[in-house]
Order: C-alpha cells, then structure tokens, then sequence
C-alpha cells in the first residue's frame, strides 16, 4: 500500500525531469518521502540546488490522493504523506482482504525448492535447522507472492554413510521403543566405531555399496531409510514443516537417468579417465576434479545429483536449493556441469551454519544437539517464563502457550538473520521477553488481541489529525505488500523475520503511549489496531509461526 504513495510521487516527478533519481524516507519532521534531485541537477546546470528544487515543485501539478504537501528543504524535495485519506484506504484495504493482504498475483511459473535433505543416518540435528526454516519460510513467501511452489527432501539413499548404517543395523539392529531416527543413529555410531577398529569392516561397506547400486538389497536399505525419515518427519511436524515430495537418489540410478547423464558428459571435451571417470571443469575456473564414477564403478553423490538436477530441471521454471557453506565448491562444480548438458541452473542459497560452544558436529562421532532436544528445551524454557509471568493461568493453558512459543521462539531466533552470517547459539537471544524476539512479537499480538476482546471492531471510523505514534504505525503496516515483494524477489526470509519486529516496536511505542477504549478516537484506533493484528497474521504465517492470542 506504501509503494502506492511511491508511485504517486515518482510520476510527478517524471512529468517534469527526465533523469533518473532515488527515493529515500526521511527522518524527523522532513516528509515521508525525499529526493536529491535537485543536487544532481545542479552540478549539470552548475546553479544552486535550493532555486532548482523550488522551479521542480513550481512545475508540478495535479491532484493527488496521496501526497498532501511538497516541501524545499534546502534543496531537498520532501514529499508529505496524506495520513487522513491514506490511513481510511489502507485499514478498509486490509479489513476487506484479511489474510490475503499484501499476496501477489499468480506469476503463472512453477518454483522447486530442495531444503533440509539431511541424511536418513540419525535425527535432524542442530545443523539442519537452518535449512528447514530457510526453506520452509522461503516456500511460503514465494508461494504468497504468486508461484507455484513445490518442496523438495532429496533422501540421499546410497554411498558410503548409508552402507554404514546398513552394516549397523545388520550388526546391531534397531532399539526398541525409541523415535525411529534416534534408533537408527545409535547403530550408525556403533558401525563408525567398529571401522576405525577393524579394516574388514571396511570391505564390507564396499560390498554393500556395489551390491545396492547394482540393484540388490534394495528393499531393506530402502526400510532402513524410511523408518529414518519417519522420525525426521515427526521433528518437522512439530516445527509445522512439511514437504511436497521426497525424492530418493537410488531412483536416478534404478531408473537410467545416471547412466544416459553419463553417456551424454562422456561425449564432451570436459570427459577424463584415468582410475576413474572424471570431469576437468578448469574452463569454469573450478581446479578440483569432479569425479562422477570410482575405479569400482560405483557413482558419487555429485553423478546422482546431477540426474536430479536435470530432472528439476526439466519439470519447474526457477530450481532453487538451499545449500550449507560446506557445499559452495559443490554449487559451483553443478552450476558448470548443468551448463555442460544446456539445463537450468539452479538459484543456490547458500547459509552459514549454527555453532556451538561445545564444538563441531558429527553425527558419526555422536556429537550433536538433535533437533528434538533443542525442541524440548526451548518449550522447558518457555514454560518457565510463562508460569512465572502467568500463575493465573492452569497448568494445562500454561503448556499450551509453551509449546507454540519455544517452537515459534526457535525457528523466529533462525529466520530473523540473514544467511551468510554465523550464528552462535545463545538462549538468551531465542527467549527474549524485552526485545529481538518472537516472545516480544507475541506479546505486542497479544496486547492487540486483549483490546479487541473488549470492543467490537466498528465498520466506521473517522481519521483525523494523527500523531506521530499513529502515524508509524500506518506508515508500517501499509509497507507488507512492499516487504513481500522484496522477500520473494531477494529469495530471503530474513527480510519478513526483521519487518515484523518492527511492526511490534512500533505498536509497543503506540500502546505505551496511546489510550484505546475510552479514547476520543476510540473507532479509528480500534480499526487500526485490528489491521496491525491481521498484517502481524500473515507475517507469522509466512514464517510458519502461530500467533498467540494470549501470552
């Protein structure tokens, strides 16, 4: 709804210069909107910038809906928003539209997003996250914003890691009366401890790896893997994270695809061989070999991922992954090879990961926070904050606001930060009461909800003469389509995460200040509260967070 008085003012200006200038908000009592025009003309036509921001404004005309004043401040052109005409439009817009304020029209293109992928070899761990709340998040925002959006879990089903565990089980089976995946890793450690003690374990693991790629076993890794993806499916479950579809690797070998890929590679100049079938990728600027099959004959993860790759390809308009910063040389040598066989290379996301105090993960040396105990405790932690600043509420209505607010806590603390910077894990940071956190969100939806639950939101209101707390809160609500836009096009997540803290910032200045009921502008502030809820609604949806009514 902001970009409306963005393009109010961008084409009174066209009509009267014909270069290109910038729009920039202003602080403090300087308009809504400004531009240094008049700068740029200046140093052209070598005359004072305050005489040509005044001939600008002599030369425009019109009636507008949006704009109430234009100002020269010493040489700045400051463009003034109509907060009475401008307020009534947007909170009739988003009443009327609800949650779909701020959605996109359709873009008629169908978008594949790959996330998580994690090895069926153990439970998500803290490792993971970030990839399943990228991607996930990202999913929703494009699909808000008008595409067609399917979710991909590639299930790495072959190599090295999955005979391992196959050895595992076969050695040690499956505990009972443990989650799935957590069961699985325990075998999967045991292997890994057995190979660095006796080589003839080493052999086996090979065996199992030609065998299963030439077709055998393949019904009992395949239900190993599956009773580990059933556990991984309950973890994102409860983090409200779902997938379209699991692709499974072993696919692309069973059915041909790796074969007639590597048919088509072996007929390019990039095509090697010595001990193994290799490509020499020096032309892309990638020195590091990409090797596609071993001396054994056994393909590499990289070989299947390609004929997946092409698949994506040949089925969905925009391919992006959502890879770790352990796989950039990866992104790089599949970006070459896909422009080798002429297919679409994909968009890559590439994040940095969570550390740890304790140190690097390894899931085969089991040393990990599983997703699930993170889970756990982040709902322990909750759960003592809100019996502390809630004992009027029962055990069971306690619980209830725990469970939503650590999850949402956990996957807010992920989202918020943008994906090339490190994150420390700090549970100081992730339950946050006072600010940067989804529990200070949730507590400013709370308070709107608390209000709301005592007066009916009336169909008409009047608007005048708003303050400047008023004022910030229309002025922030109304950029949500603004911040969709660019979340989907910049494919962050981020972006969404820091504009809705914003949104509570302001709405805890315009409560802390401002009385609701009993107010003389009681049925305008009752409108514009309810429309601060919906926008924080679609907000915490697009994150895959619930709002808390009460908190």
């Amino acid at each position: 709804m902001f970009e409306k008085f963005e393009e109010e003012v961008r084409n009174c200006l066209k009509n009267v210069v014909s270069i290109d200038f910038k729009l920039e908000e202003p602080k403090g009592k300087y308009g809504d909107l400004a531009t240094n025009i008049a700068f740029k003309l200046a140093k052209m036509y070598k005359k004072n910038p305050i005489e040509i921001a005044d001939e600008i404004i002599s030369k425009i005309k019109g009636d507008f809906r949006y704009i109430s004043d234009i100002k020269n401040i010493n040489g700045y052109i400051n463009f003034y928003l109509n907060y009475e005409v401008f307020s009534k439009d947007l909170i009739l817009k988003v009443k009327k539209e609800g949650n779909n304020f701020g959605r996109g029209e359709r873009k008629g293109k169908r978008v594949v997003i790959e996330h998580t992928s994690a090895n069926p070899d153990g439970p998500l761990h803290i490792g993971h996250l970030r990839n399943a709340i990228i991607g996930d998040s990202l999913a929703r925002i494009l699909r808000f914003y008008g595409y067609d959006v399917e979710t991909q879990y590639y299930v790495n089903d072959m190599g090295k890691q999955i005979a391992i565990l196959a050895l595992g089980v076969r050695l040690f089976g499956i505990k009972e009366g443990v989650k799935k995946d957590h069961a699985i890793v325990e075998a999967y450690i045991k292997a890994n401890e057995l190979l660095e003690k006796d080589n003839k374990y080493v052999e086996e693991v090979r065996r199992i790896m030609l065998e299963y790629e030439s077709g055998k076993n393949k019904e009992e890794i395949r239900r190993i893997v599956d009773l580990c993806l059933e556990g991984i499916r309950e973890t994102l479950k409860r983090l409200n994270i779902k997938h379209d579809k699991f692709i499974y690797e072993s696919d692309f070998v069973y059915n041909g695809d790796v074969d007639r890929i590597l048919n088509i590679l072996k007929n390019t100049k990039y095509y090697k061989e010595n001990d193994t079938c290799y490509l020499d990728l020096k032309d892309f600027g990638i020195d590091k070999e990409l090797v596609l099959k071993r001396s054994d004959g056994t393909t590499l993860y990289t070989t299947r991922d390609i004929a997946y790759h092409v698949y994506k390809s040949k089925n969905f308009d925009i391919v992006i992954d959502i890879f770790g910063s352990d796989h950039k040389l990866a992104a790089k040598q599949l970006e070459a090879v896909l422009k080798i066989l002429n297919e679409k290379v994909p968009e890559f996301i590439i994040y940095e990961f969570i550390t740890l105090p304790e140190g690097k993960i390894s899931t085969r040396k089991g040393r990990y926070i599983a997703v699930d105990d993170l889970i756990n405790e982040c709902i322990k932690r909750a759960y003592e904050e809100v019996s502390k600043r809630r004992k009027d509420l029962d055990e069971n209505k306690r619980r209830e606001i725990a469970e939503k607010l650590g999850i949402g806590s956990l996957k807010y603390y992920i989202a918020r930060t943008s994906p090339e910077r490190k994150i420390v894990f700090n549970w100081g940071e992730v339950l946050n009461f006072e600010r940067n956190s989804l529990p200070y969100i949730q507590y400013a939806y709370a308070r709107i909800c608390r209000i709301l639950e005592k007066a009916n939101v009336p169909e008409n209101f009047g608007v005048k003469d708003l303050n400047e707390n008023e004022k910030s809160l229309v002025k922030i609500i109304s950029k949500f389509p603004k911040v969709v836009k660019e979340s989907a096009e910049n494919r962050n997540v981020h972006t969404i995460a820091n504009y809705l803290l914003e949104i509570a910032d302001v709405f805890h200045r315009f409560y802390n200040s401002e009385r609701v009921l009993g107010s003389e502008k009681e049925d305008f502030r009752l409108n514009l509260i309810y429309a601060t809820k919906i926008v924080m609604e679609n907000c915490m949806n697009l994150l895959g967070i619930e709002p808390l009514e009460m908190l």
